[in-house]
């Protein structure tokens, strides 16, 4: 036999596999579709609509052959990374020539869909409120199901594929309340869907325009930041509507499984989660820090610099990237401070990027443990334990992994930029927020901004979103063929 004696190494992902779930999410995006689809053709905007109406047409003629193909159940771990990798990138895809309706040439569209899609919210519109309100809640859509619903429509599609389904999106740490992706699937979207509820009856209470409290909610709730005024939410005006926003921010960067376990378990669950209460410290300590920086080096008076503070630092540690006040104001301080924010982003299973509150505590446990290691006899056994759990190797490594491959995207996006010779901090605090998808923006995100490096930021967009690791998975060869080497 031709094979005899070779061992196979590696095992590429399958056409038929991919193409049929892929067919699925695009008849997924096609009904997702249907609503700024409706909302332009209740704004009279039937340019758009036409355009709309096509990608739905060309969706449905794709994903439903595509979906009816026969494959194995079992699907492979680099399969499922490769779908949902292939997900977020198609996705702002079909939705960019929506957006060149608006008069936006392809890579802005297609960079402003990118943003969207990965809940970044950086923008190459310098004035949003004279575009229309068909582009406006496209925008915020794009972000609300792309904060969840293709990532939880993913795995309810795979149906009990346990590791696939934990590769799409990571669970609790140390829980296991569900029996089935399908079910877990349904608890993280209920929690989601009541979440954007309430928040568009609170802002319609508090008397916002009924189009600004829907398109702020989707943003919020996504930590995606997108705003419908120029000026972010200093364009709201109202001090409570903008407080609640934020507290939105805060709901949507805690992990959404969790919602759904304290609803069936309690509230000792919540209170009792390592992730929450660390995430509430770096907020309120973050904000805090920001608005003595920004009272010291600004005019802002020390109420005002407090108040902006405050905002900032919930914006950057969620990653939703709203502020109160023009970035190109801040000191260098705060530029600093907001960075580490966003790098280190929110909790595990929430909706915020980042490298997530969790595994920055297990590098704070790794260093601890090495210091106490240091410090005790030889014979003594000192293991990694973060809150009640203790830390396996895989645990260590991946958090380790992910934080360096972090950092690897940034620093090697910040040197592209400083090539294009852009100033140093501001350029790393570019690409840190795109790698973080939060979205705040020192000035260099904008029409202007040449070509290539738009290409750098969505990518570092969509690396941060899809946690580098999918992202890789695609551009890696073996992924697409197989390996094989004659046994010895």
């Amino acid at each position: 036999m031709a094979n005899e004696g070779v061992t196979t190494l590696s095992y590429p992902v399958r056409g038929p596999v991919i193409l049929k779930y892929l067919g699925q999410l695009g008849l997924m995006l096609a009904m997702l579709t249907i609503l700024p689809l409706s909302v332009s053709i209740f704004g009279g905007e039937y340019a758009v609509s036409g355009r709309y109406l096509v990608v739905i047409l060309a969706l449905a003629l794709l994903g439903i052959p595509l979906s009816r193909l026969s494959v194995p159940t079992a699907l492979q771990t680099n399969e499922a990374l490769t779908i949902t990798a292939l997900a977020f990138f198609l996705s702002p895809l079909c939705m960019t020539y929506p957006l060149m309706a608006s008069g936006l040439s392809f890579q802005d569209a297609w960079f402003e869909a990118v943003s969207g899609v990965t809940t970044t919210g950086l923008s190459v519109l310098s004035a949003v409120e004279d575009q229309s309100p068909s582009l406006l809640f496209a925008r915020a859509w794009m972000q609300w199901y792309g904060g969840l619903g293709i990532a939880i429509l993913s795995i309810a599609l795979l149906m009990g594929q346990s590791i696939a389904s934990k590769k799409l999106v990571e669970p609790v740490p140390g829980e296991n309340f569900v029996t089935t992706t399908r079910t877990h699937a349904q608890r993280v979207l209920g929690a989601y869907v009541l979440l954007t509820l309430l928040g568009m009856v609170v802002l319609l209470a508090l008397q916002v325009n009924p189009f600004h409290a829907v398109t702020l909610t989707l943003t919020a709730i996504s930590t995606g930041g997108f705003s419908p005024f120029n000026n972010s939410l200093a364009g709201l005006d109202s001090l409570p509507a903008t407080s609640f926003l934020l507290l939105l921010c805060v709901c949507g960067s805690i992990s959404l499984p969790l919602f759904a376990y304290t609803y069936h378990h309690g509230f000792r669950r919540l209170i009792s989660d390592v992730e929450l209460p660390a995430l509430l410290v770096l907020c309120s300590l973050t904000g805090l820090v920001v608005g003595l920086s920004l009272g010291q080096h600004t005019n802002l008076g020390w109420t005002g610099a407090l108040a902006h503070g405050a905002a900032l630092g919930v914006s950057a540690q969620t990653g939703t990237g709203f502020s109160t006040l023009s970035l190109t104001e801040i000191d260098q301080t705060s530029k600093s401070l907001l960075m580490a924010s966003m790098l280190i982003g929110g909790s595990t299973g929430s909706t915020s990027g980042g490298i997530k509150i969790f595994r920055f505590l297990i590098v704070l446990v790794l260093i601890r443990v090495i210091l106490q290691r240091a410090c005790a006899p030889p014979h003594a056994v000192i293991e990694p334990w973060l809150g009640n759990r203790r830390l396996e190797h895989e645990d260590l490594t991946r958090a380790l992994l992910l934080t360096f491959l972090f950092i690897a995207v940034i620093f090697v996006s910040w040197i592209l930029f400083l090539v294009g010779g852009y100033d140093p901090l501001d350029a790393l605090f570019e690409v840190t927020s795109a790698t973080g998808t939060v979205g705040l923006s020192t000035g260099i995100t904008g029409t202007e901004l040449p070509g290539w490096l738009k290409g750098i930021l969505c990518f570092d967009m969509l690396a941060g979103r899809l946690e580098v690791i999918a992202l890789l998975m695609v551009l890696y060869p073996p992924t697409w063929r197989e390996r094989r080497r004659r046994a010895q």
